[in-house]
């Protein structure tokens, strides 16, 4: 039963995930997705490879400190299946970077509930987004999120407020610096462009249209039940129940607006969407004892991930 495996927390669940990456990561080589035969290529594709396992445990821990969902694996099975089905992010190093620095980000804010170093974490946090920005412009969206973080989880003070943007200037200071010594250039800013395309022709394709269906489903399920649900949770959890989902919605909106469509800006709702998927399965949710009808009904909907992410593999 996947539910019974996958709702603890067990080295070997984090070593199956692994193996599973690992066997989708040779799969998109097989396929010539994945350039691997210059030396430069293969240390490219290992990179992206690592930074794909440090997305999963990151969001392992953004879980875990922040008590987003019970003691399961839930949340990154779900991350990781995904990943699978979407080989084409492994040619978007730009969205995998943004990715993984709108899930720090994420952490930062979600920890400002603990009322310990508030300017330290807003700052931070407006670190990690503007960096996400400079790979892919429309993640600043993500400022909005990081905002509502500070008016729910402090006590509202304008040096809150002004911190972000002290954040944002000092990197485009760091980076002004570095183009003017690598290149003797302090207009760099001018060539940033945030670039919109609404060309999803991409997405005839019968595996990504597979996988993009199945992710507006989980999309609009897990999310409408978390929405419902939120009146339920104690009064502690709802921002940050709050927070998450808007989120998704952020990120959805990077996803649609944003200048890639290949498939792999789906990465980019990916993260927030399994902390949410997670809190519909895990079986704990909600009072009561377990009904045998919701209980398979989720055993079900975890077997036809794991069964359409291993028929993407080979299609």
């Amino acid at each position: 039963m996947l539910t019974n495996f996958f709702g603890k927390s067990n080295p070997i669940n984090y070593v199956l995930l692994s193996a599973l990456l690992l066997f989708g990561f040779l799969i998109a080589i097989f396929k010539g997705i994945l350039p691997f035969s210059s030396a430069s290529e293969i240390f490219t594709a290992l990179l992206l490879l690592l930074l794909l396992v440090f997305g999963i445990l990151l969001l392992d821990f953004v879980i875990r400190k922040n008590y987003l969902t019970g003691k399961n694996t839930f949340g990154i099975l779900i991350f990781t299946l995904f990943i699978v089905q979407l080989p084409v992010i492994y040619s978007h190093p730009e969205i995998i970077a943004a990715t993984l620095f709108l899930m720090m980000a994420t952490r930062r804010f979600l920890s400002l509930k603990s009322g310990k170093n508030i300017e330290k974490k807003i700052l931070d946090a407006s670190f990690y987004i503007t960096i996400a920005g400079l790979f892919y412009p429309w993640c600043w969206l993500f400022f909005g999120v990081l905002y509502l973080g500070i008016i729910w989880h402090t006590t509202l003070q304008m040096r809150y407020l002004i911190i972000p943007i002290i954040g944002v200037f000092v990197i485009f200071i760091l980076k002004t610096a570095y183009h003017f010594i690598v290149d003797t250039n302090f207009g760099w800013y001018y060539n940033t462009k945030i670039n919109t395309s609404f060309d999803f022709s991409a997405y005839n394709a019968t595996g990504l249209l597979i996988t993009s269906s199945l992710l507006t489903t989980f999309i609009i399920w897990m999310g409408a039940v978390r929405f419902i649900r939120i009146a339920a949770l104690p009064k502690k959890e709802k921002s940050s129940a709050w927070l998450i989902l808007i989120a998704l919605a952020t990120t959805i909106c990077v996803a649609i607006f944003g200048e890639v469509k290949t498939g792999a800006e789906l990465l980019l709702p990916l993260f927030p969407l399994a902390i949410i998927s997670a809190n519909y399965i895990e079986t704990n949710e909600g009072a009561g004892p377990v009904q045998p009808f919701d209980f398979w009904f989720k055993e079900l909907l975890l077997w036809l991930l794991v069964v359409v992410s291993l028929f993407m593999l080979f299609i």
